[in-house]
């Protein structure tokens, strides 16, 4: 057992804060049927999973790209600053570069078409031109807004001096999982999970950065206030590809990191409910870790959600407004059969509408686990073998705290369920189907 093994809450602090400055230990993973100790489990933590994904925070900024040690002295806090000063300009030159070109993420470029077919072309420009020519603050000011206040919320978060939430969060998951009898399996599973989070987000980035280079040299792109010539074109999309492939890694970043919280807390949740199934422990002690859990959902509802709020709000826009246009174009009798284009802007829809269901399905996915350890204190006490040497009176305390419970994921202050998301899916079918019965949408024939 490892609870007599157990770390205090100060040995752990302490190796979260100088995890950085250590060295990494090469670790000898055991099987499956050997105990594991504290040393072994952080250790694996910490070399599978948490140092590779902090430096990750560290260079796109939102953690300091030096560590404490190496940043305590003034040339290091220049350079951290500076290098977060770096990352903000590239942004907001990114945000005035796609306005420049007249770059919507939810629909592409401006394009200059040559056709022969005159009325071809003038319906071309007369509805690409109203993407541009209308005003930008819904088009562009508002997006932008909307991405660098994401930004600008996560990094507050991460550079606060009192957060080590995520490396807490995962010492805390780790270490429950080592009381249980497939811990160190569970363990290999969940370090499979996180990386799964990380690549997919990395997949995302991929193809949304090929969507954009096709588009580009697809198009006739001209950029406003600049005149025509070779080195100043090429010069400007070399800087539209920079800039468009570090806001996608800004949110890919965020969506991930909030993706990653989720799961290391539905996890959390999982091992402390079969914990207490599979072992005879104290009550008031399991207790007080769900208190401790309760503080980690806190602070991720809190503090981790609202820049995962303001994405979501500007995903779900690109999403539908890029839907739409792609209808009206349809019910225009306007193709794009142009390279392809036509495909590659359902193609940007579709991506856009996974970043932003994916965290709705995480927050869902922790909700329906934290309901399902309200429930733990009956299943205690219908097979009380495990507990018999267990006080009743403290049997029944578990169960009266258990049914109290009132913890779940929010995202825009709202609790995010299964059942929500059923209902929102069953009503926009509804929505759906009555538009089409109403010759709203297009029939096939």
């Amino acid at each position: 057992m490892l609870v007599n093994n157990m770390a205090s809450g100060e040995e752990i602090t302490n190796w979260s804060s100088s995890i950085e400055d250590t060295e990494i230990v090469s670790v000898v993973v055991p099987d499956s049927s050997t105990h594991l100790t504290v040393t072994v489990v952080l250790n694996y933590c910490k070399k599978k999973i948490l140092i590779p994904y902090l430096r990750y925070l560290s260079f796109i900024g939102f953690r300091p790209l030096l560590n404490d040690q190496q940043g305590s002295c003034f040339c290091g806090k220049l350079l951290n600053f500076l290098y977060t000063c770096l990352i903000i300009v590239v942004m907001l030159v990114g945000y005035m570069v796609h306005y420049m070109a007249c770059f919507r993420r939810d629909r592409g470029f401006y394009y200059v078409f040559s056709s022969s077919n005159n009325t071809l072309k003038a319906a071309y420009d007369a509805i690409f031109t109203e993407t541009c020519d209308r005003p930008i603050t819904f088009t562009f000011v508002l997006p932008s807004l909307l991405h660098l206040s994401a930004y600008l919320h996560t990094l507050i978060v991460f550079r606060n001096t009192d957060d080590e939430q995520l490396p807490v969060l995962m010492e805390r998951v780790f270490l429950a999982s080592t009381n249980l009898s497939d811990g160190f399996i569970s363990q290999r599973k969940l370090v499979k999970i996180l990386w799964l989070f990380v690549m997919c987000s990395l997949v995302w980035i991929s193809v949304s950065f090929i969507i954009s280079i096709f588009m580009l040299v697809k198009g006739d792109i001209t950029f406003r206030w600049v005149e025509n010539g070779w080195l100043p074109a090429v010069s400007l999309k070399i800087l539209f590809v920079v800039c468009t492939l570090w806001q996608d890694l800004i949110q890919s970043a965020i969506i991930s990191n909030y993706c990653l919280q989720a799961q290391l807390l539905t996890s959390h949740v999982r091992f402390m409910r079969d914990k207490l199934l599979q072992f005879p422990v104290q009550p008031l002690e399991w207790m007080r870790d769900i208190e401790d859990f309760k503080k980690l959902l806190n602070h991720f509802n809190k503090k981790i959600s609202p820049s995962v709020c303001l994405l979501l709000i500007m995903d779900i826009s690109f999403a539908l407004s890029g839907a739409l246009w792609l209808y009206i174009l349809h019910v225009k009798h306007i193709s794009l059969p142009i390279h392809g284009l036509s495909a590659i802007n359902i193609l940007n829809v579709f991506f856009w509408a996974i970043i932003a269901i994916a965290p709705i399905i995480q927050a869902a996915r922790l909700s329906n686990s934290c309901k399902v350890l309200k429930t733990v204190g009956q299943e205690v006490r219908a097979r009380p073998y495990v507990h018999q040497d267990t006080p009743i009176q403290e049997l029944d305390s578990v169960l009266l705290y258990t049914t109290s419970l009132n913890i779940d994921a929010k995202l825009f202050c709202i609790s995010i369920t299964g059942r929500s998301l059923i209902f929102c899916i069953t009503l926009a079918s509804v929505v759906f189907l009555v538009l089409g019965q109403s010759h709203y949408f297009f029939t096939l024939k």
